[in-house]
């Protein structure tokens, strides 16, 4: 197992893409950094300016770059032997219109695919009734 010794925190988003981490790789090296610690990378809300409002955990963040641009900088990465760090968003999402599995369960309820992602409370007083604030979208 590999255990970081220097760090750097990198802030993805729309202003700091994984190209321009990749140019600055070789002055980290330089400072004596071993490991990137990188914000989560993927598919946030449109405009995110910091990645954890999260709305498919499938896909890397189209405003980051594209996935070539991902391998490009993991490559950089290696080619000088450091780690990556990755933080990640695993116990919730943004409740936004832009999240295609909860407006599936909010569309579909027990019959979406997506039913069991969420933590919901089906047994309620008003069962007919789905309180949901981005519905107006």
């Amino acid at each position: 197992m590999r255990i970081p010794t220097a760090t750097y925190r990198i802030q993805f988003h729309s202003g700091f893409k994984f190209e321009a981490a990749k140019k600055i790789i070789p002055y980290l090296v330089d400072l004596g950094i071993t490991d990137i610690y990188a914000s989560p990378i993927f598919k946030a809300r449109a405009g995110s300016t910091h990645g954890y409002d999260i709305v498919d955990p499938t896909q890397i963040n189209p405003e980051l770059g594209t996935p070539e641009y991902f391998e490009s900088l993991v490559k950089e990465i290696k080619k000088y032997d450091m780690g990556w760090v990755q933080d990640i968003v695993p116990n919730h999402m943004a409740y936004d219109s832009q999240n295609a599995w909860l407006i599936d369960v909010l569309e579909n309820g027990h019959d979406s695919e997506s039913f069991d992602f969420f933590d919901i409370e089906w047994e309620r007083a008003y069962e007919d009734i789905i309180s949901n604030p981005v519905a107006s979208e």
